[in-house]
């Protein structure tokens, strides 16, 4: 059987700013082609700022940082970031705002309107495709926002606590929507979330970091099998043993 490819691969990753104490210290991770990886962990331990160095946008002191090629002759792989605040135009309709991924993608112009209707049913909002964001509830427009990260086609998906600011109910359907539409796709997906149980019922594997500097205490394969409906795995004795053991190990490493 070939070795499965590593989508992402960080190797002793260190993360200082100023001369203060390191916001991460010493990680090393490594990501398959199609996995969906969870980390979990305290505030300020460097969960975000992980996400933010892998995307680019936060330099590391130290360590190295590579998101591989399908092959040698593929283009640089594009990197998708998704944040807890949907980051919309709010001048712009839904429409809009999801043919700027298009744009960023590369997509040709006149193949736009086919590639934006079809992902306005993929993530069930149509109807709203003339609305602009103040019309729309918090889980409408991070719908929007995932849709125009998928237009985005990114090798990766980097998503920073994109449904903490929902309320519990809509957090669930927007887990369950997100499973949906990454089993179609099964691209790699590093997910960054407070929520243990969130974390467990959508990954195949949940990282957990410890307190400042960031650093993995544990690691976990989530064996349920999919598809899931996130709502429904929650009754799984299994389930709620996994979540307590994720909280006895954050407990230990705060």
């Amino acid at each position: 059987m070939p070795p499965v490819l590593a989508k992402l691969s960080i190797e002793h990753l260190c993360v200082a700013f100023n001369d203060e104490m390191p916001a991460i210290g010493d990680v090393s991770l490594q990501v398959a082609d199609g996995e969906f990886v969870a980390i979990v962990g305290p505030s300020g331990c460097g969960k975000s700022t992980l996400l933010k160095v892998v995307a680019g946008l936060q330099a590391a002191r130290s360590g190295t940082v590579k998101v591989a090629r399908a092959a040698p002759s593929d283009p640089e792989p594009k990197i998708g970031f998704m944040f807890q605040r949907d980051t919309l135009l709010p001048w712009a309709t839904v429409t809009s705002n999801i043919s700027v991924g298009c744009e960023l993608s590369g997509l040709p112009k006149e193949k736009h309107a086919e590639r934006i209707a079809s992902l306005i049913s993929l993530v069930r909002l149509q109807g709203y495709e003339n609305h602009y964001p103040a019309a729309l509830s918090g889980g409408m427009r991070q719908r929007v926002s995932l849709a125009r990260l998928l237009a985005f086609e990114p090798d990766i998906y980097l998503m920073d606590e994109p449904f903490g600011a929902l309320d519990y109910q809509t957090k669930i359907v927007m887990g369950r929507e997100l499973l949906r539409i990454w089993e179609a796709s099964r691209r790699s997906i590093v997910f960054v979330t407070h929520d243990i149980e969130e974390a467990v019922a959508l990954a195949d594997r949940v990282i957990v970091m410890g307190a400042r500097p960031g650093r993995i205490v544990a690691s976990h394969d989530v064996v349920f099998e999919r598809p899931r409906d996130p709502r429904s795995l929650r009754g799984d004795p299994r389930f709620g043993a996994l979540v307590q053991t994720i909280w006895s190990e954050l407990a230990i490493a705060d």
